[in-house]
């Protein structure tokens, strides 16, 4: 791969052309469905034993019975638990092969979330749920499979699996239920620490007295910013569009965070995609968001919170059933989960009326007074994100304010999390408006992704008082993944409220051992993204 001293203006306006054509033809569009047949291991294992069994459609109950009530895992009585802990030992028992087995039920999730499954009509392209539209919606249809052949093993068809209230200041670590190492609700490669306190985003304590009572109200600022940078707009909730075809278009808000940092700080299990359901854990740490799902519906807005794109509402996967059917359900069939047979007990939501924390900023680089002269608008610049980089960034008036950050490369064996600012360019206090998170995959090939992340800013810019401000900065903090920017080429794409980004040309500057980035009159280092007024000519670029 060429070094970024070696690219050339042809080679970026190349890449450009490339991006383009990664577009899909609406015309040409098709929902996401799997190849019943052709399943691909790459060494993981996952893919379910070959069968030949006729495919059903999903039918909803004919007889409606009460609704199931899913029920905080660190509230639930005796009874609850045993019933639960009994039925997760059934499963564990049966034969190996048996498709209602632990792991063969675990090995679900790894095959549709580790480009296991082939996309119906294609070779080898397969599909990962991951990072689209189809977060929720799988998850859902799931846990609704897996709940209702719990309930079969036990006999009990008003059985509903709990969820892990970690929202709630109570909810904030392992569950009892899950920690003694006799029960089938064990696991051994859980961390200690997710024994005190589990992480919802960068709530890291130092342990001195009081840490742990900060770091939960973090958790709940976290929350708070996480569904503020999703409440009122149904493609950024749900995430990308995945069409036949495509792969990880981009996950939603809540994706990213909550749900990652769960995963990533509760064990060793946990923390990887291809084994994660080997945990118990992960079927309490997916209903409670499906719950958020089930909440954020609920929210009063002026948009539809259904996609209504039938793309979104016509793609299908295969799930076996309590009566050991093959079942195809569409996505269709899961929008409502009160037509599934169950709700979510009340909890209070201490998080939804929190402030956004404001802090202070007081090392803004980018200055305010050469943004409003050499206005670059809608910005796209490439960047390699060792440290903090940070760009004026031009508001275009609308209704409901969003920032995308796009075309991030990386390979998706690497776990990769970077938090974005906003703050006021004349060097006001700043609020975390949101973050980008990828969980590691495994593989014994690189795993080529290009993704983007997309967060709603309204509130932000209301908290931190940037209503009427036509700049805003906006800052990308890399956490976790900076070091592997330049082997696997981490490119990053910052634009606002926009979908037609201004071409930034990639130049070699005479003199200079590092790449610039030309944007209209301003020119940017590509290691700090400070700009400086210097013209082409004052430094003999070779960008003509």
């Amino acid at each position: 791969m060429a070094s970024w001293g070696t690219i050339s203006c042809a080679a970026a306006a190349a890449t450009v052309l490339l991006l383009m054509l990664r577009g899909i033809d609406p015309a040409a569009s098709a929902p996401v469905s799997i190849d019943p047949i052709n399943c691909l291991d790459s060494g993981l294992k996952c893919c379910p034993p070959p069968s030949s069994k006729e495919i059903v459609d999903f039918k909803p109950d004919s007889q409606p019975s009460p609704l199931r009530i899913r029920r905080p895992a660190h509230t639930l009585d005796s009874e609850a638990a045993q019933k639960y802990e009994k039925a997760i030992a059934l499963m564990r028992a049966l034969p190996q092969d048996h498709r209602w087995n632990f792991i063969q039920q675990s090995n679900v999730h790894c095959a549709y979330c580790s480009r296991g499954h082939v996309q119906l009509g294609t070779k080898n392209h397969t599909i990962e749920i991951h990072g689209s539209w189809h977060f929720f919606t799988w998850h859902r249809a799931y846990l609704y499979f897996y709940e209702r052949i719990l309930g079969k093993l036990i006999n009990d068809a008003s059985f509903a699996i709990p969820f892990w209230n970690w929202d709630d200041l109570a909810g904030m670590s392992i569950p009892t239920i899950y920690r003694d190492n006799t029960s089938s609700l064990f696991n051994p490669t859980r961390f200690p620490a997710a024994l005190n306190f589990t992480d919802l985003g960068g709530c890291q304590g130092d342990g001195t007295p009081g840490s742990l009572d900060k770091q939960k109200l973090c958790n709940l600022q976290v929350m708070h910013r996480q569904f503020a940078a999703a409440s009122n707009s149904t493609s950024i909730f749900f995430g990308g569009a995945l069409r036949a075809g495509g792969s990880f278009p981009g996950g939603g808000p809540i994706e990213n965070s909550p749900h990652s940092p769960v995963h990533i700080s509760t064990g060793a299990d946990m923390s990887q995609i291809s084994k994660s359901g080997y945990d118990p854990l992960f079927i309490a740490h997916h209903s409670n968001v499906d719950r958020l799902w089930a909440i954020w519906e609920g929210i009063p807005g002026d948009s539809s919170k259904v996609i209504a794109d039938p793309d979104f509402l016509d793609a299908s996967f295969l799930f076996w059933d309590e009566n050991l059917e093959r079942v195809r359900i569409r996505v269709r069939d899961v929008i409502d989960h009160r037509k599934l047979g169950y709700v979510y007990q009340d909890v209070p939501l201490k998080w939804m009326d929190i402030k956004t924390k404001v802090e202070g900023e007081t090392s803004i680089r980018t200055a305010q007074d050469l943004a409003r002269q050499y206005p670059v608008g809608k910005l796209n610049f490439p960047l390699r994100l060792r440290s903090a980089a940070k760009v004026n960034v031009r508001r275009t008036a609308s209704r409901g304010e969003k920032l995308v950050v796009s075309d991030i490369e990386l390979d998706g064996r690497d776990y990769v999390w970077f938090d974005v600012y906003v703050s006021r360019g004349d060097g006001g206090g700043r609020a975390q408006a949101g973050c980008f998170i990828h969980m590691e995959r495994r593989s014994d090939k690189k795993i080529p992704i290009i993704t983007k992340t997309q967060i709603g800013i309204a509130d932000v810019i209301k908290q931190i008082g940037a209503a009427t401000d036509d700049w805003i900065v906006v800052t990308l903090q890399p956490k976790v993944g900076g070091d592997k920017a330049k082997e696997h080429n981490i490119v990053f794409q910052a634009l606002y409220n926009s979908t037609q980004p201004v071409q930034a040309i990639v130049c070699e500057v005479e003199g200079f051992g590092d790449p610039w980035l030309f944007l209209e009159k301003a020119l940017c280092r590509r290691d700090d993204s400070t700009c400086s007024l210097l013209r082409k000519s004052d430094l003999g670029t070779r960008c003509e």
